[in-house]
């Protein structure tokens, strides 16, 4: 079985779409363990199994992101960036091409880590030691966060310079070591020398503290979008699944927030694995538990104050790791993957590749327009939070970046702000916010204005 698994691995080309059927579960290998992709993967359960989805779409849909036809190419840099991501450890022309990348900068470290992949696990275990990367990083980088903000467009990319999968691995860390030295490197490209994985759902569980205790030195890289945005494109993605049949493709039946004494699962009450909910989309709740601003009295008065994990209840995880940290809208610009380079000592990141990830299955007749005048109430009813994030990134959260001698790095924090600034306000121009915070509907304004489709 675990040989056929393997084979089955090495067509990296095939797009599988395992629709939550355990008779079509890929296999990997780790170690003397053979670990399938399970349907029933939960937050606070990552144990000895592993779930592979398509961006955004959670540990309860599993789907591998290698389909040519979500691939929108774009003009490609100088650099022939196919034979980077293509070219294995034969081939010369990759290696040449890799090493312009890599430029004059000192990377012995990272060639030499190989070596030294023993050292980091306790003895006689495959768990990792407690800070076993104190020598340099052994994951450079994780795309932790967060679902629906442009995560596999960033994850592509990266595959330029480290050997990935192409979907988000959402397993133990100690896991993700194994696969990013002893599996992908044979798949993906032995002549690359920098690591990394892709779990979007990171940010809002405990596998940020899983991070921190054992490799404090990997980046952990994270996207925002408008929240309504957000979860307009999640929402959707899930109708396109027929996911939303469990909630009666009404998303009224998650505007509830979780409550004491209630099981909660990636911020929202569980409903039959489905995880996608209005408090997910405060973005600024999972981010100060980061712990990289100071949580001050008047900090926790703009951080959902009013829930069970917010205000004055939030916990800061003390977080060692550091951070980027970008908008998805800048994921078009330069500055951005030039800020990447530099903060990964490379010449350049090639990024010509966009992926959207719209689900494996079309059901647009469940598609909704979140700028319908039936959606007028859930805006509502999110609109306080998002406010509440651009309120929070610019006077606590980008203040941090600016300063040269913290751990989170934003690529231009001046951009950021007017950004973020954008959240203040519904994208549908129906609403418009009273001094005590609520939105309600502007009647003066007849004509809906269109929220754009990512």
């Amino acid at each position: 079985i675990i040989l056929v698994g393997l084979v089955f691995l090495s067509l990296s080309n095939i797009y599988i779409s395992l629709n939550g059927s355990e008779n079509n579960a890929e296999l990997y290998t780790h170690q003397d363990n053979v670990i399938s992709l399970d349907t029933d993967v939960d937050d606070n359960l990552f144990t000895t199994r592993e779930s592979v989805t398509r961006e955004g779409s959670e540990v309860v849909q599993h789907h591998i992101v290698s389909d040519p036809g979500n691939l929108q190419q774009h003009d490609a840099p100088p650099i022939n960036s196919t034979q980077i991501i293509n070219g294995n450890a034969t081939d010369n022309a990759a290696h040449n091409m890799y090493s312009q990348l890599l430029g004059s900068f000192n990377h012995k470290h990272k060639e030499s880590r190989n070596a030294t992949y023993a050292s980091w696990f306790k003895n006689g275990t495959d768990k990792l030691k407690h800070n076993a990367d104190s020598e340099g990083p052994i994951l450079d980088f994780v795309i932790a966060g967060f679902a629906k903000c442009g995560t596999t467009t960033v994850d592509a990319n990266l595959g330029y310079l480290a050997p990935m999968l192409g979907g988000d691995i959402c397993a133990p860390i100690s896991q993700i070591v194994y696969y990013a030295y002893k599996h992908w490197p044979d798949l993906y490209g032995k002549h690359k020398i920098f690591r990394g994985s892709k779990c979007p759902q990171y940010i809002e569980t405990s596998s940020m503290k899983e991070l921190s205790n054992y490799l404090p030195r990997t980046t952990i890289i994270i996207g925002i979008r408008h929240p309504v945005l957000w979860f307009q494109s999640f929402w959707n993605m899930q109708a396109s699944r027929g996911k939303t049949n469990v909630v009666k493709n009404d998303p009224y039946m998650v505007t509830f927030p979780c409550v004491s004494g209630k099981p909660c699962s990636l911020m929202c009450p569980r409903i039959r694995k489905f995880h996608v909910c209005l408090h997910r989309g405060r973005f600024h709740v999972a981010l100060a538990a980061l712990g990289k601003t100071a949580l001050s009295d008047e900090e926790r008065k703009i951080l959902a104050p009013n829930d069970i994990d917010g205000g004055k209840n939030l916990i800061s995880n003390n977080i060692r790791n550091p951070i980027f940290l970008y908008e998805q809208m800048e994921l078009s610009e330069d500055y951005v993957w030039d800020e990447m380079a530099e903060h990964f000592n490379v010449t350049t990141i090639p990024h010509d590749k966009y992926v959207s990830s719209h689900g494996g299955r079309s059901n647009n007749n469940l598609s909704i327009d979140f700028c319908e005048e039936r959606m007028d109430d859930f805006r509502a009813m999110m609109m306080p939070y998002a406010y509440e994030l651009s309120i929070w990134m610019q006077d606590y959260f980008i203040p941090v970046a600016k300063d040269e001698s913290s751990s989170v790095t934003v690529p231009n924090p001046d951009k950021l702000i007017a950004l973020v600034e954008k959240y203040k306000k519904d994208p549908c121009g129906r609403l418009y916010r009273l001094k005590n915070g609520t939105y309600v509907l502007n009647t003066n304004i007849t004509p809906i204005i269109e929220v754009a489709r990512r």
